[in-house]
């Protein structure tokens, strides 16, 4: 247990330190991503610099859920340094946004970046006890966060924040078979009342990902005081680290996750489900 606590603490001292060096500050994200481009990705001036990352969040706000109405509001739980909102402000200019997560640097960057974005509510709370009201978000990303919290504690509380017709989606980096994801996130999803829709292998994705952006990552990571660098290049799945050896042999891999209310209206994406 103790080893678990501090292995848990090195991860959010890592984070935070990598929150505050200035390339990421300016990029807005420090991990994850998706490559090659989608056809739908827009293109965002402020994010020309992470594109990849941007196609993370466009997988997950409109890919993913297919075609529905413009939605009133987005949650995002482990907003980062805010390049997701960003993002997600671009496509959805009426919406009303918000960000979650425990990392007050990340957090500190995210409002530097989000200023001039209106309608935008930034909070440093856990993403499974966020406080928020009950039943307000039409889309509730989640981009490795379900990792840290659970799928079982994330989808109760997304459960309570999602309004009626909502969706949530979540990529996530597990150890699990295809099936054995399959198995888990149904289950946390029924026990919350929502319903299963999709999921969808996309490791493929993420490591070319991790391989486009690779040059960028190391600079960022070779900021970090040096006690802590391999394991920030274990957090970033560089390659060469024992977490992308792990996705090449095919022992872990990066699933994208939709669940809904039963009442919500679906479209299956294009992509190869797992």
């Amino acid at each position: 247990m103790l080893k678990q606590m501090l292995g848990r603490a090195r991860v959010r001292l890592v984070y935070a330190l990598a929150y505050g060096v200035k390339e990421v500050r300016e990029r807005g994200f420090f991990t994850g991503g998706f490559w090659p481009p989608l056809p739908s990705l827009q293109e965002v001036p402020s994010l020309a610099r992470a594109r990849s990352h941007a196609n993370l969040y466009e997988l997950a706000l409109r890919h993913m859920p297919g075609p529905r109405p413009q939605p009133r509001a987005v949650l995002d739980i482990g907003c980062g340094a805010g390049g997701g909102l960003v993002y997600a402000h671009a496509v959805f200019p009426t919406a009303r946004l918000v960000g979650v997560d425990v990392n007050a640097t990340a957090l500190k960057a995210a409002w530097d970046r989000l200023q001039k974005v209106p309608n935008v509510e930034l909070r440093q709370v856990p993403g499974d006890r966020t406080r928020l009201p009950p039943h307000g978000f039409d889309i509730i990303v989640g981009l490795g966060s379900v990792n840290a919290i659970g799928p079982s504690e994330m989808l109760t509380e997304c459960a309570r924040l999602l309004a009626p017709g909502g969706v949530v989606s979540l990529t996530a980096t597990f150890t699990l078979s295809p099936d054995q994801v399959q198995v888990l996130f149904h289950a946390a999803a029924w026990q919350a009342g929502l319903v299963l829709r999709q999921v969808v292998e996309i490791t493929e994705g993420t490591r070319a990902a991790l391989a486009h952006d690779q040059a960028w990552a190391e600079k960022v990571i070779s900021r970090v005081p040096a006690p802590l660098r391999g394991r920030a290049r274990e957090l970033a799945a560089l390659p060469g680290t024992r977490a992308n050896r792990a996705m090449a042999e095919g022992r872990a891999r990066t699933y994208a996750i939709l669940v809904d209310h039963p009442v919500a209206t679906w479209a299956a994406p294009r992509l190869r489900a797992a």
